[in-house]
C-alpha cells in the first residue's frame, strides 16, 4: 500500500516506481504528491483504466515520467520501465523533468 510504502527507509537506488491511479488507501497520485513533498527523485510511471488526458498533464507536470492507460501490453510497461530506471524524475538544478528544457 501507499501508506507502507512511505513508512519505509526512503531509497535512492536505481529504479522507478509504478503507481495506479486507482489504489486502496492512499491514491498514487496522492501518494506522488506525498513522495514530491519528500523530495523523492525515484522515477514514477503510472498506470490507469480510469484516466484522462487532464489527469495524465496534471501528473506529468508533477514529476511522472510515463502515464500508460489499460489495457497496455507488457512490452509497452518494460519499455517505460527500462527506459527510466536510474534515471532522475526531474533535474533539480534546472527544474525540468528529466533535464530537458
Amino acid at each position: 500500500s501507499a501508506e507502507l510504502f512511505l513508512e519505509r527507509k526512503h531509497y535512492d537506488g536505481v529504479g522507478c516506481i509504478v503507481l495506479d491511479v486507482r489504489m486502496s488507501g492512499m491514491s498514487g497520485m496522492d501518494l506522488q504528491k506525498e513522495l514530491n513533498k519528500a523530495d523523492y527523485h525515484m522515477p514514477i510511471i503510472f498506470i490507469t483504466g480510469h484516466g484522462d488526458i487532464p489527469m495524465s498533464v496534471e501528473v506529468m507536470k508533477k514529476g511522472a515520467v510515463d502515464f500508460l492507460t489499460k489495457p497496455f501490453n507488457d512490452e509497452e510497461l518494460l519499455q517505460a520501465v527500462g527506459g527510466r530506471q536510474g534515471r532522475p524524475r526531474r533535474d533539480d538544478s534546472k527544474g525540468h523533468k528529466d533535464g530537458r528544457l
